[in-house]
């Protein structure tokens, strides 16, 4: 399953300017976004996962999975620039109606998960839990305002 959504978002970014997102299609905006917050979720998945003692406690892979998400989460806000909407999109219009709101939940995201990479290189599980949390309840703070479930 995460070879297929890796190899999803990497060609979905393969065809996406580092500098500028520029979409002909709204479906393509979506689409972007889906594979972003889909690898999202399966990295937190593994690292909650460990934290809730569903998988022992692997600091080496714990460590890698955050490496992966402070990588995605430096580029949460793609795919948010214009008002891209479909029927299946579950992106509220509230994102582009509260842009600045919107933007400074996703630089706390960033923040926090270069954090728990910093924490989770040192592999210490109680720090790593406290900063795990952080982390998620800043993911997680963009949900109710501005997604459908």
């Amino acid at each position: 399953m995460k070879k297929i959504a890796l190899m999803s978002l990497a060609v979905i970014a393969f065809n996406v300017s580092a500098h500028s997102v520029n979409f002909d299609k709204d479906e393509d905006a979506v689409a972007l976004r889906k594979a972003h917050m889909h690898l999202i979720g399966t990295y937190f998945g593994e690292m909650g996962d460990m934290i809730k003692g569903k998988l022992p406690y692997d600091a080496t892979s714990f460590s890698a999975d955050a490496d992966r998400l402070a990588a995605l989460s430096s580029w949460s806000h793609e795919g948010f620039a214009e008002k891209r909407l479909t029927e299946d999109s579950k992106s509220k219009p509230a994102i582009w109606e509260k842009k600045a709101d919107f933007d400074q939940k996703m630089k706390a995201f960033h923040d926090q998960a270069l954090k728990l990479q910093q924490v989770a290189a040192k592999g210490d599980m109680g720090d790593v839990r406290a900063q795990f949390k952080a982390t998620a309840e800043t993911c997680g703070s963009c949900h109710k305002p501005y997604k459908y479930k």
